[in-house]
């Protein structure tokens, strides 16, 4: 069986990453996508440190993350503008921001407001990610997996989902949940 290409984001989560010159220890490691599926920036949660953003491709050998950029490239959450944060998601389905410390709560807001690891509708179904692979260089998402309610698995890939409708608009209550069928007694 041929190994998969891409790489999936459950499987960077606690890693170490090299840089061109050093390397550190990460908690989560969080690719932001645009509506034309392109990653503009990796945020990095480093341990001992508050979030950090890379503006640089990054691959996996498996074990660990490489990227050629130098350390001095990570720039802190509030180097992006908080407004770009509105053309973006993200997804985190560890609510890794919640815990986050030494960022200012504006940009904790937008953050979460860019956060799709919530139900979604498509079609007649309910689907809930499961988990997104990106390109080798982690500077395009490929395909969102996701689950239905009866944990069928289904991928998207650009032109079939929009990604900017899959982040919750502000106000909305949470969807409801049909509830499931209920047997009969015989």
């Amino acid at each position: 069986m041929a190994a998969e290409s891409g790489i999936r984001q459950r499987r960077i989560v606690g890693r170490r990453i090299a840089f061109a010159d050093s390397e550190l220890a990460t908690k989560y490691t969080l690719p932001f996508v645009d509506a034309t599926w392109k990653v503009p920036f990796i945020v990095l949660e480093v341990l001992g440190r508050p979030p950090q953003v890379l503006h640089a491709p990054i691959r996996s050998d498996g074990q660990r993350l490489h990227t050629s950029a130098p350390i001095g490239s990570l720039r802190p959450i509030e180097s992006v503008p908080v407004s770009a944060y509105a053309a973006l998601v993200h997804w985190d389905p560890w609510w890794a921001f919640r815990g986050v410390s030494g960022v200012d709560r504006t940009w904790i807001q937008a953050v979460f407001a860019t956060n799709i690891a919530h139900p979604f509708r498509h079609g007649p179904k309910t689907f809930k990610i499961y988990d997104l692979r990106f390109g080798d260089d982690m500077t395009e998402l490929e395909a969102i997996i996701a689950q239905d309610e009866l944990f069928r698995t289904s991928e998207f890939r650009a032109g079939q989902i929009d990604l900017l409708s899959l982040r919750k608009k502000a106000g909305r209550a949470p969807e409801k949940t049909r509830a499931a069928p209920t047997a009969k007694a015989l």
